[in-house]
C-alpha cells in the first residue's frame, strides 16, 4: 500500500469525460444513462484498498441521504489486482450494504476512463452536476484511516451546495489513498 494524493487535471466547470462501462453483472451503464439524476458522484475505487474500506460507511450514508444523486464506483484495478477482480465486486457491494438502484459499480478494465478523468488513487471522487460538469473534485470526508473519527463531511456539503445551485466550494481538498494499479 502506498499513499497517493489525487492530482486530477480535470478542472471545476469542465465537462466530464463520457463513458460506457459494464457492471459486475455484465450490464452496460453510461454517463448519459444517468441524465435523470440531479448529479453524479463518480468514485474511482476498488475492493481491497484500506482507504476505500475506511470510506464505505460514508458512501453508504451518501447513498442513503441523496437518492437524487447517482453514485458510480469505477474499479480500474479489476484486471490488475486479484482482490479487485470482477468476481469479487458483487461480494464487496453486498458486504458493505451498497446495493441500491442508484449505486453503480462498474469495471474500467482498460483503465481508459480513469486516465481520462485523471484519477490517481482509490478512492478518488468527482462530483458532477446535472449537466455532467465537474462541481467538486475532492475527498469524501476527512477520515483517512479506519480508526479515525469524521470531523468534516466534505462531499455531503458539496452535494448540498450543488443541489441548491450554489457556486462550487472554493477549497477542493484532494482525496488520498492507494495508487491505482496501472497496467504496464
Amino acid at each position: 500500500m502506498s499513499l497517493t494524493q489525487s492530482d486530477s487535471k480535470l478542472e471545476v466547470g469542465d465537462t466530464a469525460p463520457d463513458f460506457e462501462l459494464e457492471n459486475y453483472e455484465g450490464q452496460n451503464v453510461g454517463l448519459t444513462d444517468l441524465d435523470n439524476y440531479d448529479g453524479v458522484l463518480v468514485v474511482f475505487m476498488c475492493n481491497h484498498c484500506p482507504f476505500v474500506k475506511a470510506q464505505t460507511e460514508e458512501l453508504r450514508k451518501l447513498n442513503d441521504e441523496f437518492s437524487s444523486i447517482a453514485i458510480v464506483g469505477i474499479n480500474a484495478n479489476a484486471e490488475t489486482h486479484p482482490m479487485d477482480s470482477v468476481d469479487k465486486m458483487e461480494d464487496f457491494i453486498e458486504e458493505n450494504d451498497l446495493d441500491s438502484e442508484h449505486f453503480y459499480y462498474l469495471i474500467d478494465g482498460d483503465q481508459e476512463v480513469a486516465k481520462e478523468y485523471g484519477a490517481e488513487c482509490t478512492p478518488d471522487p468527482f462530483l458532477l452536476d446535472w449537466r455532467h460538469k465537474l462541481y467538486y473534485k475532492g475527498r469524501l470526508n476527512d477520515k483517512s484511516g479506519p480508526s479515525e473519527e469524521v470531523q468534516s463531511r466534505d462531499m455531503k456539503e458539496a452535494i448540498e451546495s450543488m443541489l441548491k445551485r450554489q457556486d462550487p466550494p472554493q477549497e477542493q481538498v484532494p482525496s488520498q489513498g492507494c495508487n491505482i494499479k496501472w497496467k504496464e
